[in-house]
């Protein structure tokens, strides 16, 4: 009788440790999520001086990554060439969805401006992601980011998340929440719009 209950109070003690350790995994992923999810209240977009490890006016740390296409992608590559648009963003994040069609639409307005829009998917697989770009035909070229390493390091806390970078490599705007405007005279009203004109060094389009 001992041995079984010395047994049985093993057994009770793994079955308390399972519920607790699956209690605690539900509650991280929500946790995780909440957060990611969090900046999306920003209807109206929120542009900030500072995010996570990014800061405006500060040099922003390389990536190295592949796009949906499985070709490499760096950030340097595009240093002294080109500004580079980043949105963070998430198949499941509907702030993100209903914020892509403005992505879209500066993507062509930029197209031979020298401005490179990279969309950053954030811990999804290539193939979840393949059938949501196929599905909604998404056309901005998209950089995977499962293992969150790119999000990480610069530490994204919330989605949609749009970062601007300048030919010089450092970090030209930061915003959260980005507002989805969904005709070209909205955009041409936008700060971002402004910005990317100033960057660019052109006239308007």
């Amino acid at each position: 009788m001992e041995v079984c209950r010395i047994v049985s109070a093993r057994k009770l003690v793994l079955i308390l440790a399972c519920i607790v350790l699956a209690a605690v995994t539900v509650w991280v992923h929500y946790e995780v999520k909440v957060n990611l999810q969090q900046p999306t209240e920003l209807a109206s977009g929120g542009s900030v001086e500072q995010s996570g490890n990014l800061q405006v006016g500060e040099e922003i740390p390389d990536f190295s990554g592949v796009d949906l296409d499985g070709a490499d992608i760096t950030l340097s590559e595009f240093r002294n060439r080109e500004v580079v648009v980043l949105d963070f963003w998430a198949s499941w994040c509907q702030p993100c969805i209903r914020s892509m069609p403005s992505l879209e639409a500066l993507n062509e307005a930029f197209e031979h401006r020298d401005v490179e829009f990279l969309a950053v998917n954030v811990g999804e697989g290539p193939e979840l992601v393949r059938e949501f770009v196929e599905d909604t035909e998404f056309t901005v070229r998209v950089v995977m980011d499962e293992g969150e390493d790119i999000s990480g390091a610069y530490g994204v806390r919330g989605i949609p998340q749009l970062v601007v970078v300048g030919r010089d490599g450092k970090v030209a705007h930061i915003e959260l929440g980005y507002p989805p405007l969904t005709r070209l005279s909205e955009m041409r009203e936008d700060r971002l719009w402004d910005l990317l004109e100033e960057l660019t060094g052109r006239d308007g389009v």
